[in-house]
């Protein structure tokens, strides 16, 4: 076995572990891993590749860009597998912007992604070429505002029924025009944050509109351009409502059909019973994604990122724990105002640029996000661990080559020790978990 170990001073140490055999079957300090009893199959770990992140991707020197994409996407950094895009304009990008300026267009004459050409697409298709298997999670914030009951792209508002058609027939477009740029959207959602009324962009969605929208226009539209293929999400905000918005969409049998699973977001807090209950009413066959999730802004306060860090790591594993098939980090990059954006909703992201300084700061959550996404392969099939404290929280996977991987987290101010056990085995692994530290454990 091998050990990587990341804390405030060491970014993924490694160390060898040597298992010791015992004549009677270990009982005390053991983290138990049983690799036999396998659950849901994971798509893979990612981040947003908002036009803000590409706005600060484009402001790096050369050697900065080739470096930056290395570490997310390269096998020698984080490997991202999946990331996150907006269809048309979200509150992390430099104004608001819609695919069809011309109102009442329905025929999507005027339907163009220009715009995403100056920052989004240099920035999707570096990563692309990086890891030529990445897939990519799409979401709308807003229709364009002669679609909707407030004119505004902004302010929640609702999308007019006679217009379901043409949004429907706009995200189709969007999909088909960033496959043929090689970029593999493989999912969408349906509503970013359906039930919030923002001051950047947003629209609401009820469950029965969610419903119909899913079932009457979106799979519709995706299987006339031949997208039969494109996984639709519903849901896509926070986690506390979660279980409600799920039973709604599964309430009517056609749209229980069409739908492929439930997105959601951090920002309510917890709520893992929440998650599991998802997990057991949607079944096996429909994917259940963390699709983001970020922290306040910290102005750079250093003392901020081991938090950070380990709200990561604690909501991974709970997900991951409760049922999860992948995650979404929020900005992959950003400024180190932590911008830009049109409406001044400034947040921390785990690599940072300031373009004055010439300097990219690769903090801690970046290396607790890795623990995951640099272990546990696309496919991996989540595996049964318990642990003899609540102290330690844990996850362990197997992977598609036969390797397995286990990650521990030490949030307490006190080393914590353990031994590893496979099973019914009576080999064990000593070592333990330094205060504050998050540890990856490989074989």
């Amino acid at each position: 076995m091998k050990r990587y170990l990341t804390d405030e001073s060491r970014r993924l140490e490694c160390a060898k572990l040597h298992a010791q055999t015992s004549l009677v079957m270990p009982e005390m300090q053991l983290v138990k891993v049983y690799p036999d009893i396998r659950h849901q199959a994971v798509i893979g770990f990612g981040a947003a590749l908002t036009e803000a992140a590409g706005c600060v991707f484009a402001r790096m020197d050369a050697a900065t860009r080739e470096r930056f994409i290395e570490l997310c996407f390269g096998r020698e950094g984080n490997r991202y597998s999946l990331a996150r895009t907006s269809i048309q304009s979200c509150d992390f990008s430099l104004a608001p912007r819609a695919y069809v300026q011309e109102p009442d267009d329905v025929q999507l004459a005027s339907f163009s992604i220009e715009d995403d050409f100056a920052y989004v697409l240099p920035l999707a298709l570096a990563a692309a070429r990086e890891n030529p298997e990445l897939e990519l999670l799409a979401s709308p914030w807003s229709p364009p505002a002669w679609a909707k009951t407030n004119e505004s792209m902004k302010h929640g508002g609702k999308l007019r029924k006679k217009h379901r058609a043409t949004w429907a027939r706009m995200i189709a477009r969007y999909v088909a025009e960033y496959r043929a740029l090689g970029l593999n959207v493989t999912r969408i959602t349906m509503q970013n944050e359906p039930q919030a009324v923002q001051i950047w962009e947003s629209c609401l969605f009820s469950g029965e509109r969610e419903r119909e929208f899913l079932s009457g226009f979106l799979k519709p539209a995706l299987r006339e351009a031949g997208l039969d293929d494109v996984k639709v999400l519903g849901w896509d905000h926070n986690k506390e409502s979660a279980l409600d918005r799920a039973l709604e969409l599964l309430a009517d049998p056609q749209a229980a059909r069409e739908l492929d699973g439930i997105a959601f977001h951090w920002y309510s807090g917890d709520h893992f019973e929440a998650m599991r209950a998802v997990r057991e009413l949607i079944g096996p066959e429909r994917e259940l994604v963390f699709s983001e999730g970020c922290d306040a802004f910290s102005a750079g306060d250093p003392a901020q990122e081991l938090p950070h860090a380990e709200h990561y790591a604690r909501e991974i594993i709970g997900d991951l724990e409760a049922g999860a098939n992948g995650v979404f980090d929020w900005n992959i990059l950003l400024d180190e105002r932590g911008g830009p954006n049109h409406v001044d909703n400034f947040c921390d992201a785990p690599i940072m640029f300031d373009a004055g300084a010439g300097e990219m700061r690769v903090r801690l959550p970046f290396y607790y996000l890795g623990h995951f996404s640099r272990f546990i392969q696309r496919g991996a099939r989540h595996v049964l661990s318990t642990r003899y404290t609540t102290d330690l929280e844990t996850c362990a996977f197997a992977n598609p080559d036969g390797s397995f991987a286990l990650v521990v987290l030490n949030r307490t101010d006190r080393a914590i020790p353990f031994a590893i056990a496979l099973g019914s085995s009576h080999r064990v692994v000593p070592t333990e978990a330094p205060a504050h530290s998050i540890q990856t454990i490989a074989w």
